[in-house]
């Protein structure tokens, strides 16, 4: 598996993977809508939508602000006010360290 499009290939449309499980490597999944809940051996949780990005046409993982308070919150952290998170990421992404997918609401990784 190369990313969260194919989990959810292999549990949508190929159906050789179950909706919920646990990986070889230990890491929990559960397919929901639009993406993924991954929970790794100590509880850090990182969940994703695939969500089409209008300059690429291409379906990318992003993530929201609910997202990123949800890892945080994993990993015992008080997460920020919504919008301190939105401004970081909004910052990081004039810095080319995120990229916005949709104005005000998904961020995705830089394309490699």
């Amino acid at each position: 598996m190369a990313g969260v499009q194919d989990i959810m290939v292999a549990v949508r449309s190929q159906r050789t993977m179950a909706r919920e499980s646990r990986t070889a490597g230990g890491i929990e999944y559960s397919v929901h809508g639009a993406g993924c809940r991954m929970t790794d051996e100590d509880g850090r949780v990182v969940d994703v939508d695939l969500v089409r990005d209008p300059h690429t046409a291409i379906e990318v993982e992003a993530f929201d602000v609910w997202r990123i308070k949800s890892f945080l919150s994993s990993n015992r952290c008080h997460p920020p006010a919504d919008g301190e998170l939105n401004t970081a990421c909004e910052q990081l992404a004039a810095r080319g360290e995120l990229r916005v997918v949709q104005p005000g609401r998904w961020f995705a990784l830089p394309l490699t």
